[in-house]
């Protein structure tokens, strides 16, 4: 499958809930279709269901690399109902990372999360390093009056785990990203499009990973030993 140009050296890799890194080997990085999301989960209704299911992330060993994989051409098929979102997604869906380059440690960075029209209810998302002992940090959703993103919700449950100046202001960070199931603002039978963003404290191979009512996939990827580019 190709990769847009302009994603040509980002490191993401989307594995099933169920896969471990047994593939991985020492060396170069490894490439691989998408599997199929992973539906033999317990089924949930809200949110709290949602917060109960466990990790299930891959195991990468200190020394292997972090494995990856090409995102999906979704420009056929996306469109937010007020206009139309990123073109590509990493994963197999109902559920995709995308609006992406490349995530670094430090400071945040910004994410687009899509939602499937054929998926109407919430999405859970949470992140930690499967090399390390570092968490994945997140903003809660921002939400604008035009665009075609989704409104946001309410905040997480429990106190913020960090705190990053944006813009001159402090901003709150939590140990997951909510995103509530379809309201009555939502274009019917258009896709969910949320902005958020993340933190991650220092590089390395991290997984994010994506929980629905019937569904759960893991997205890999690789935070370079490397500084943010200036904007």
């Amino acid at each position: 499958m190709a990769r847009p140009a302009a994603l040509a050296w980002m490191a993401i890799v989307v594995a099933l809930v169920v896969a471990a890194c047994g593939g991985t080997s020492h060396g170069g990085p490894i490439t691989a279709e998408a599997p199929a999301a992973n539906n033999a989960v317990a089924t949930a209704s809200n949110l709290a269901d949602l917060r109960k299911r466990p990790f299930n992330l891959p195991a990468v060993g200190a020394n292997a690399s972090c494995p990856i994989t090409q995102p999906h051409d979704l420009a056929p098929v996306v469109s937010g109902g007020k206009g139309k979102g990123p073109g590509f997604g990493f994963g197999p869906g109902p559920a995709y990372l995308s609006g992406i380059v490349q995530i670094y440690p430090g400071s945040f960075d910004n994410e687009v999360w899509l939602i499937e029209p054929k998926y109407e209810g919430p999405v859970l998302i949470r992140g930690h390093q499967i090399n390390g002992a570092h968490f994945v940090a997140f903003s809660e959703p921002i939400t604008f009056p035009i665009g075609g993103f989704s409104s946001a919700g309410s905040p997480p449950p429990g106190a913020p785990v960090i705190s990053v100046t944006i813009s001159g202001a402090p901003v709150p960070f939590y140990q997951e990203l909510d995103l509530p199931a379809m309201s009555a603002a939502d274009a019917k039978g258009f896709w969910r499009q949320f902005f958020a963003r993340t933190h991650i404290e220092a590089p390395g191979c991290y997984a994010f990973q994506l929980d629905g009512a019937n569904f759960s996939v893991v997205t890999v990827f690789q935070v370079p030993d490397a500084a943010r580019p200036a904007a």
